[in-house]
């Protein structure tokens, strides 16, 4: 309510920015049960879940309504919401472990939402880069990796929260005390 007529009171200077909208996001909820065509994860209840047993009964009814889940679709078009960057002299010597712990980290998160989903790995000289379809997988990996072998990892968010790039650096000062101590213990 204002003091003069026919104008309203407002509060713009209140208002929020919109969350974070993700352009792979169904719009219209599928009536009944859906599956995904190609990763065979079940929408139902407004939820998506893997259940290998449900799956195949649905995968056969011709009731079902057969689509492509967000993650597949995120897959598909190489679109990105988190990009984990690797940088570590080490990271040779310790590509199955970091790899193994990039596993487990995405099946815990699959079991909880199976829309988080590592996209691919990519190897390049010292520098390994993960590409996730979320970007609180690719923040839950970058605190594994602090966790498990040290070093620092560092968050930059582009332009409303769409994306998130985490860059680790491994441990390289331990690393070469290490290297000083085998040859003071060698020579």
């Amino acid at each position: 309510m204002s003091t003069r007529q026919g104008k309203r009171y407002t509060t713009s200077y209140k208002e929020r920015e919109h969350p974070k909208q993700d352009p792979y996001a169904m719009l219209k909820a599928p009536k009944g049960p859906a599956i995904c065509r190609k990763c065979l994860a079940i929408y139902a209840d407004k939820r998506w879940h893997f259940d290998e047993v449900k799956a195949s009964k649905l995968a056969a009814s011709p009731r079902t309504r057969k689509l492509v889940c967000p993650a597949c679709q995120k897959i598909r078009d190489d679109y990105p919401e988190g990009i984990v960057t690797l940088t570590w002299s080490g990271l040779r010597e310790h590509d199955s472990e970091i790899r193994g712990l990039i596993a487990n980290v995405e099946a815990r998160a699959v079991s909880v939402n199976p829309l988080d989903r590592v996209m691919k790995i990519v190897r390049r000289k010292n520098e390994l880069e993960v590409q996730t379809t979320n970007d609180r997988l690719a923040q839950r990996l970058g605190r594994a990796l602090v966790r498990s072998y040290k070093g620092k990892a560092v968050y930059h968010w582009a332009h409303r929260d769409m994306m998130v790039r985490v860059t680790w650096q491994g441990p390289e000062g331990k690393r070469g005390e290490l290297k000083k101590r085998e040859k003071v213990l060698a020579g």
